[in-house]
């Protein structure tokens, strides 16, 4: 098994973190450094054609497991990860690598899971996305989030958890609730002063929400997330109660299962999948369909 590292310095204390594992490591590897946005895919995409390799582990958080993962697409390629960034909601589901001897043990005796994959497709644009996606509101937050240099700052105190809250309260005061058309389980609903559309894989984002707490990364559905209809005031409060996944009985979130899920929307707005956003516009509607079991997903053997 060929096994290569794709270390984000910028995310949390990633090289820190890589060199704690490699001074113990007795099995050969490649190391590749990111240096910009969107480098993982090239790096992934370059390894799959040239170098062969079969394992790619990532030291980096969500941004950087998003673009091996869309590197990867449908290739048979198992990804593994050390958990590292500011939110890192990936690692507070699925099982990550906490030590050398645990990915020398995967090696010997590779044990895999083959998990969920969500698609978006709009237009010519599309990703396959392992946590989650959004529009709107959490999406916002994302865009405030990934341009700040407060983010940088906190992770160096490990206190990266916090920007989120921080630029939640910054959305509240320029966000606009907007329209929306929802088709999914054979319905079309439309849907006035929406805050915000989630498409779940798992149930955690903006680190530590459990926006989905029943979404599961093995059952091909996806857990949809609509909250709708309330003012400021009501969504600042009802947001917090999203932490301890308390927010499902309330009137103004809706939330069901389904294969796939197209949203048509009437304006501009932002959007993000695993925490990196863009825009998307009324001239295609967004569609997410569930890939089920499409991701090869290293399994840590823990010592007892």
């Amino acid at each position: 098994m060929r096994l290569a590292f794709i270390v984000n310095p910028t995310s949390g204390k990633g090289v820190k973190a890589f060199k704690t594992f490699k001074q113990k490591l007795t099995i050969p590897y490649r190391t590749y450094m990111t240096a910009y946005p969107g480098h993982a895919t090239k790096i992934v995409k370059h390894l799959i054609k040239e170098e062969k390799i079969s394992l790619i582990i990532v030291v980096g958080g969500d941004g950087t497991i998003h673009e091996v993962l869309n590197g990867i697409g449908l290739h048979p390629i198992t990804l593994g990860v050390i958990k590292n960034g500011s939110g890192n909601d990936f690692g507070r589901y699925f099982k990550t690598f906490e030590d050398p001897k645990e990915i020398e043990r995967f090696i010997r005796h590779p044990k895999k899971s083959h998990v969920d994959v969500i698609k978006v497709k709009h237009g010519n644009f599309s990703r396959l996305i392992v946590n989650n996606s959004g529009i709107g509101f959490d999406a916002l937050v994302c865009e405030y989030v990934n341009q700040s240099r407060l983010k940088k700052v906190l992770n160096r105190f490990k206190l990266g958890h916090l920007v989120y809250p921080y630029y939640v309260i910054k959305a509240l005061r320029t966000f606009k609730p907007f329209s929306m058309m929802v088709s999914m389980n054979g319905e079309d609903t439309l849907y006035e002063r929406v805050w915000f559309l989630t498409v779940s894989n798992q149930p955690y984002f903006g680190g530590g929400m459990q926006i989905a707490p029943l979404a599961k990364a093995d059952d091909q559905w996806l857990d949809v997330t609509i909250v709708h209809g309330l003012d400021a005031n009501t969504f600042f409060k009802m947001f917090w109660l999203v932490y301890r996944g308390k927010h499902l009985d309330l009137p103004y979130v809706s939330q069901e299962r389904a294969p796939a899920v197209s949203v048509a929307l009437a304006d501009r707005i932002v959007c993000h999948s695993d925490g990196e956003s863009y825009y998307m516009n009324g001239h295609f509607p967004i569609d997410y369909t569930v890939l089920p079991a499409q991701l090869r997903l290293a399994e840590p053997m823990r010592r007892k």
